[in-house]
């Protein structure tokens, strides 16, 4: 039952479809006064291919009983070619019998994906605003209100709540700090990222929204006029993949705004798989190619290729009206996007760099790959088959040295263990709070390596090298005192900036 869904389904059917919820916001959300004659209203838009019957519905009532029903206008399904006979007549039984017309059923005539059902979702609301929400969430008190205030006054702003975790193996709601959530970020591979607020976008007000360079994309409000006049989605892009940061990317490029707001929280239950089925396809890589192509200046596009090398002779397709959108809508470059969106604070692996690609082994012909783990967690480094720059794990082996003596990936740093391993953790500074003198340098020093080019990589704190001498393919690097002769601590990057790398 797990494999079918990748959550608990046993537990999802036991769970009342109305149960309690914690309140996730700042305390400081309940004071805050709406006139609701003002707000306008809202069609949710929930898309479903194949849903477990008691997440969708939960999602459904969560909605419903949590949104004053002055504000809340439609709930629109769109049903994206489930096969599922539940969904069928039972689900427009149940939904009549409970919510009457407020609810409304599309189906579609074949497997659109979610990019093409939520457009077909938003051509048919009559709300001023649309909300998209995946199908296995719950929204939480007065999640609306926030939303649509913030569109009101700015009806160019796009709005997220904050994501709350609902665990897929035992369906808990987990709140964590109210006065504490990050936004969204992207790398360089075409992936969204969640990034810490850094200090200076700060907001003294924490029930003020802080603006978000990307969005997560299962979860926002946008007034539909907008939401049209901007371009809605790219519908050239298949199934699911890329669209949320093509949109992120266009919002902000073309005149809009993203922020997300903390006095709105809704539950989401973050998966490890996708349970369905891409019909053999990377739609992720193409649909990004195609975000790559329209919004990255040339500068830029090179960084993605650095990772998907195997996306170069892949055909993105006919990207006219994209490109015509741009132009109609005189947007800007990306360059300005990263300068005065990301605040200059994106890593460039070339920029400022002794040396970067893959880090190979000749001994072993192995090389430093974060073995498919989850760079959002604190994970040990290992070592695996160097990999063909055509190959999409090719990117798994990409590390670059900087000039200040980092090693590391995109946005997390190689830091020495006590137990001789190599961790990946955030890039620590000067910054750090709460810790004394002795800590911080030890933490710092325990992410600084030197290198000459084909020999050691040492870490300065340890005074250990990285070897792979007893180290299996698939297995973490370990670090060993530093031997001349040892040909399992030799190391070479795939580019040099400088021969004389130190």
């Amino acid at each position: 039952m797990f494999a079918q869904a990748a959550f608990n389904v046993y537990i999802s059917d036991r769970i009342a479809l109305n149960r309690s919820l914690p309140d996730p916001r700042p305390n400081e959300c309940s004071d805050l006064d709406y006139d609701f004659d003002s707000l306008g209203t809202a069609s949710v838009v929930i898309i479903f291919t194949d849903e477990i019957w008691s997440a969708l519905l939960r999602t459904i009532v969560s909605v419903w009983n949590r949104t004053p029903h002055k504000l809340l206008k439609e709930i629109i399904l769109v049903d994206d070619w489930s096969q599922k006979i539940e969904l069928k007549q039972d689900l427009v039984d149940y939904c009549s019998s409970y919510f009457g017309d407020k609810v409304k059923i599309i189906r579609t005539e074949r497997r659109e994906g979610l990019i093409r059902a939520r457009i077909m979702g938003a051509k048919q609301a009559t709300g001023d605003v649309v909300i998209f929400l995946d199908s296995h969430c719950e929204v939480t008190k007065d999640w609306i209100l926030p939303l649509l205030q913030t569109i009101r006054n700015d009806p160019s702003t796009v709005v997220c709540p904050v994501i709350d975790v609902i665990d897929d193996k035992t369906l808990q709601y987990f709140t964590g700090n109210a006065y504490y959530f990050q936004i969204g970020g992207f790398t360089w591979s075409g992936h969204f990222s969640w990034i810490d607020v850094p200090s200076s976008w700060m907001q003294n007000n924490p029930t003020k929204a802080i603006e978000s360079p990307t969005m997560a994309g299962g979860l926002f409000a946008i007034d539909r006029n907008y939401f049209f006049s901007i371009g809605a989605y790219d519908d050239q892009m298949e199934i699911w993949g890329g669209e949320n940061l093509e949109l992120s990317f266009r919002l902000w490029q073309c005149g809009g705004r993203l922020v997300i707001h903390p006095c709105s929280h809704v539950g989401h239950i973050f998966r490890d798989y996708h349970p369905y089925s891409f019909q053999g396809k990377d739609t992720h890589g193409i649909n990004t190619l195609r975000t790559v192509y329209v919004w990255m200046d040339k500068e830029y596009q090179k960084y993605f290729f650095m990772h998907r090398k195997d996306l170069l002779s892949k055909d993105p397709g006919d990207l006219t009206k994209r490109l015509q959108l741009k132009e109609k809508l005189k947007c800007k470059s990306f360059k300005w996007y990263l300068d005065t969106i990301y605040r200059g604070k994106k890593f460039m692996f070339d920029k400022n760099a002794k040396a970067y690609g893959s880090v190979r082994n000749p001994k072993t012909n192995l090389c430093l790959d974060i073995m498919n783990q989850d760079e959002d967690k604190e994970i040990r480094i290992g070592v695996f088959h160097c990999q063909e720059a055509s190959q999409e794990e090719w990117s798994n082996q990409f590390f670059t040295l900087t000039k200040s003596g980092h090693l590391r990936r995109e946005e997390a740093c190689c830091s020495a263990t006590d137990n001789k391993f190599v961790e990946l953790r955030t890039c620590s500074d000067n910054e750090e709070e709460d810790a004394n003198d002795e800590e911080i340098f030890q933490l710092l020093e325990s992410q600084l390596w030197k290198h000459t080019k084909g020999g050691w990589i040492q870490n300065k704190f340890t005074k250990m090298c990285l070897s792979t001498r007893g180290v299996k393919n698939g297995e973490s690097v370990s670090l060993a005192k530093c031997n001349d002769s040892d040909m399992y601590q030799i190391w070479w990057f795939q580019k040099y900036t400088d021969i004389n790398v130190l």
